[in-house]
């Protein structure tokens, strides 16, 4: 995956847990989020390093999740491409070839975002985030509740804006 500025706009991908690849997400639901993907009911924090600055990366979470969320309102493809894995870009793009010339936009009213798990690959760090807030998809229409868990990946050894959407997976409520 290409580095993220994490100054920019947002984007996702598709993992039933962490590093193996899901049915295509499907952002026509709340915040744009994957419906495929196999709810886990009751998510707790699974592993998170007591050196791992939770915090920190849940500002950078929450700035990829709006960027996300702003890319996918303007169908921007080369900034969709820039923070998504290779995987989970082919099923945002036939999400956004689904919703033709319809516009979509999304007002993030409040999102909250903690670190559930932190995994170290041999290649790579893959870091999962819940999201929890409400959106609005339309004007004058009321606040929808979302919760997703967010499966967040890097190279082994690259900086903190080098991070890609590898899977988004809707929680059951």
């Amino acid at each position: 995956a290409q580095p993220i500025d994490v100054n920019a706009p947002v984007q996702r991908q598709s993992v039933d847990t962490v590093g193996r690849a899901a049915e295509p997400a499907s952002f026509d639901s709340p915040a744009g989020a994957a419906q495929a993907a196999p709810a886990i009911a009751g998510v707790t924090a699974a592993f998170v390093p007591a050196a791992f600055d939770s915090e920190s990366f849940a500002r950078i979470a929450k700035m990829i999740f709006i960027r996300m969320q702003t890319a996918n309102d303007a169908a921007d493809l080369n900034d969709l491409r820039r923070f998504t894995t290779p995987e989970m870009f082919a099923a945002v793009r036939l999400e956004l070839q689904d919703r033709g010339s319809k516009v979509q936009t999304t007002d993030v009213l409040m999102v909250d975002a903690e670190v559930l798990d932190v995994a170290e690959e041999a290649d790579r760090q893959v870091v999962s985030v819940r999201f929890r807030g409400e959106v609005v998809e339309e004007a004058g229409a009321a606040p929808t509740a979302f919760d997703e868990v967010w499966h967040l990946v890097k190279a082994a050894g690259s900086d903190n804006n080098a991070w890609a959407i590898a899977g988004i997976e809707q929680m059951a409520h």
